[in-house]
């Protein structure tokens, strides 16, 4: 870990059972493909048992239906937002979702969005520096 410490990259890395990516989530069933699409490489590698994708509001499935939807053995559940930042919803309404899931034996953890990991800041930055000419 020395190697990427010295890079700052902090390392998140922890074993749990079942990770669910969260995204908001739209009526339009368009706005879903994207999510689905990464889901489904997700799973492909990590294994479709291992993993869910869920939605905060206006589509499913919702983050009751993927924990409902776990299997009695899993104990350990994190929450990857797929948001880029942290706003109202992350401070507020996630984690009061969080808090009604719990239950005796089942802990759930939120994990800090994906737009906060250094790799994902990188790569919109290389992608906005396409897009401007600069790369």
């Amino acid at each position: 870990m020395g190697n990427q410490e010295t890079l700052g990259i902090k390392m998140l890395h922890k074993e749990y059972d079942h990770i669910i990516l969260l995204a908001h989530g739209s009526p339009d069933p368009l706005w879903k493909q994207p999510f689905e699409s990464l889901f489904s490489q997700i799973s492909d590698t990590y294994g479709a048992e291992n993993t869910s994708l869920a939605y905060m509001e206006l589509t499913t499935p919702t983050l009751e239906d993927a924990i409902a939807a776990l299997d009695e053995q899993v104990k350990s559940v994190a929450v990857l937002p797929l948001f880029l930042a942290v706003g109202r919803h992350l401070r507020k309404d996630v984690p009061a979702q969080i808090e009604l899931l719990k239950s005796n034996g089942l802990q759930i953890e939120l994990l800090p969005p994906i737009g906060e990991d250094i790799l994902v800041k990188n790569a919109i930055q290389q992608a906005v520096a396409q897009h401007l000419g600069k790369a």
